[in-house]
Order: C-alpha cells, then structure tokens, then sequence
C-alpha cells in the first residue's frame, strides 16, 4: 500500500497549542502588517480617568495586587474589545509566540507532545525525538523545567513555554516515573538539547485499499501555515507519481490561516482567473489571481468542508467552486469572510485587526452564511464515500 501519512508532532504542544485558540472558532485570515509604526499619543485629559483609577486601586485595593504590566495588558485588551470585532483582538508575549510558532510550522522544542491530567502534566515523547532519545518515556510526569516547577495549575501556555526555545539550547527536565516492579515512584533528570521540529499541516496517502479508488488520492489538511504550500506540492507530486488521477482535499476543521498560503495553494489547481477580491471599508479593493501552469492540470477534485472549515479553508473551497474546477461536499462552514493585520508590538505581543472583507471570485461575502455544499453529508456521517462517489460521477448515492 502506497501511503504516507505525516504525523502532527506538535513537540510539547500536541493539542496544548491549540488551547490558546479555543476562544475562536474561525481562525483570522491574517497578513503581516506593512504599516508605519505610529508615535505614542501624549497623555491627555481622556487619559485623566485611567490614572486615577490605578492610584485610587494602588491606594485603596485589599488584596494581592496585579503587577503593572499585567494591568496594561488587561487595559488593552478591555479597549480592543470594546471594538465589539471577535477577530480583533490583543496577544500578549508568550501566546504570540505559540501562534507564530504554528503558522510557522517549526518550532524549537524537545519533540514530545502534553496531556494534562488530574497528576500534572505528563510527556509523550515522539519517535526518534531528543526527548525520546534522552530517555524520557510515555507517560513520565514531568515536575519541574529548569528551575521551574511545573503544578495542576499552570496552563498549557505556560507549561509549553518553558519546555520551548532555540534550537541548539538545552532544557533540563526532572520527571516522576512509577516503577512497574513494586509501584515506587523514581525521579529522574534529563537534560535535552532542542531542535527544529516541524509540523505538517498536509496528512497525504493514496485511496489504494480499493481497486475502484486506487488513482484518488487523499490530502488532509489542517491549516494554512507558511509551509503548507510547499506540503501541498510534495504531496501533489508524489501522488501523481505513484498513480493519482483524482483528488479530495479533506478540509474538515480547518480554521484557517495565512492569506498568502490560501491563495498560493488555490493557485495549485487553476491556470487563471480571480482567486478572491480583499475590499476595504474605504472602497478600496484589491484582486488576487491566479498564475499560468496548474500544478494538478485538469484531475478531478472534491473538496470536503464542516461547519469548522473557515476563513482560508472558504477562500480556497469558494474560489474553486466558483470556477467550477472543484465540487464541495459535506456541512454548511463557518462563514468568516474578514481580513485582520498582524502589528507586532515592541514587547513581543500583537495586535490583530480586521481591516477588510473578502469576496468569492463570483462575488459571494460568505461571514454569517459560509458556503453550502453541493453535495450536504448528515452530521455526524462519513463524508468520504460522498466525495468518493461524485468523483465516480454518481454523487447521489452520498446524498
């Protein structure tokens, strides 16, 4: 069986990472921000109000008191949400990074993924990872990083900072292990020299089980990262090598991403054309389009879509259905049809803002509606031998 299927290693994060991003169904559509940076505004009287209620709290609270970069943070984020946009929003530090991270698709870490249980936080290290090569085993609780003692109470956040960093930089782990001979519990310290670990958003393999399906070939795919369109191309190319005539492209989840990485990957399956249409609140409107030489040429492709494929996922789904070059099966998405700028702020943190809405090639603004499928799939069914069926040209035995 040709097959390959590439593991999340989400080191030190596996689903941890995505914790930060439980608060947003849709992932934001997100460009790097070209804008000048802009001067700090000088203390006014609409300042007056903030500084007196900081003293009068300093004065006059009873209690453990918040440091003052925790209060400015808190301020923050209390202004950008009196903006009322769930896509507009302020990270501080430590979740930025996490985020970077992921869009990235590679970060510095010791290759093991996070549970967290009732005991603490406990490892899983990977295959052939330098937290499995140092020793570490499944299921060790992990204690303490460096100096740091790791409680119940830390969150994935946190925990996940400690253990990341540069590559080439060593992390030192002390971890608890139950003794299977007499149930004692060992302690142990491992000292582990991180490095690059990358994270596929692309799971690729050939529908080969069954003769009638052997030249489809199946891409999962999770999010629209910095690497995905390169993923993309590999898993492309090594299909069509190995017999790959057809294609469904699972999308189911998929929250989004990078623009450029969405339009780059729609780019894979058209010649020309309009991809999507970015219009701003002033009239201003911009075209992506496609570029001559198709990647998959003409192969039929089925694009697989849940309520959880949003913002990039509807970009890529809505420009080629629009040009009629792939069918859509599945539920209803999410409908994010906005645009947000990434400003990096001076500390690490950043400011995402929704500065634009974009529409289908035909025009379609999807926030509030999404796309519907041509082909629907009941929730909670298989949509698989749907998609299978309309690229045998007999889709109503998925409907």
């Amino acid at each position: 069986m040709f097959a390959r299927r590439i593991m999340a290693a989400l080191t030190a994060m596996s689903m941890v990472v995505l914790a930060f991003f439980a608060g947003y169904a849709a992932y934001p559509l997100l460009h790097p921000s070209a804008a000048p940076a802009l001067e700090a505004a000088p203390h006014t009287d609409i300042m007056a109000n903030f500084w007196q209620v900081w003293e009068l709290l300093d004065r006059d609270f009873y209690g453990a008191k918040p440091d003052a970069q925790t209060r400015v943070y808190g301020a923050i984020a209390g202004m950008v949400e009196r903006f009322g946009d769930p896509y507009t929003y302020f990270v501080e530090p430590q979740p930025r990074a996490l985020e970077r991270d992921q869009l990235a698709g590679k970060f510095g870490g010791i290759g093991a993924t996070l549970e967290q249980t009732e005991a603490g936080w406990l490892l899983h290290p990977l295959p052939d990872q330098p937290a499995a090569r140092a020793g570490v085993m499944d299921g060790d609780l992990l204690l303490r990083v460096d100096a740091t003692p790791i409680t119940t109470t830390m969150t994935s956040d946190e925990v996940v900072a400690l253990v990341r960093g540069a590559p080439g930089t060593q992390v030192t782990l002390r971890v608890a292990r139950p003794q299977t001979n007499d149930g004692a519990i060992q302690e142990l310290t491992f000292t582990i020299t991180r490095a690059e670990i990358m994270t596929p958003s692309i799971e690729w393999r050939l529908l080969d089980d069954d003769p009638q399906t052997a030249d489809i070939g199946y891409l999962r795919h999770t999010i629209f990262s910095e690497r995905s369109a390169e993923e993309m191309r590999q898993a492309i190319t090594a299909l069509q090598a190995a017999g790959a005539t057809r294609f469904i492209w699972d999308m189911r989840g998929n929250p989004g991403g990078l623009l450029d990485a969405a339009v780059a990957m729609a780019d894979f399956w058209l010649d020309d054309g309009l991809i999507l249409t970015e219009a701003k609140a002033d009239g201003a409107r911009r075209e992506f389009t496609a570029t001559p030489g198709q990647l998959a040429a003409a192969a039929p492709l089925v694009i697989v879509v849940d309520g959880a494929s949003a913002s990039a996922a509807e970009i890529v789904a809505g420009a080629l259905r629009d040009h009629k070059r792939a069918r859509l099966v599945g539920s209803q998405t999410f409908g994010k049809g906005s645009v947000q700028l990434i400003h990096e702020l001076g500390d690490q943190s950043s400011l995402h803002v929704t500065n634009a809405e974009w529409l289908t090639p035909a025009g379609q603004q999807i926030t509030g509606q999404g796309l519907t499928p041509d082909v629907l799939v009941a929730e909670g069914e298989d949509p698989l031998p749907a998609a299978i069926a309309v690229l045998s040209g007999s889709e109503e035995a998925g409907q």
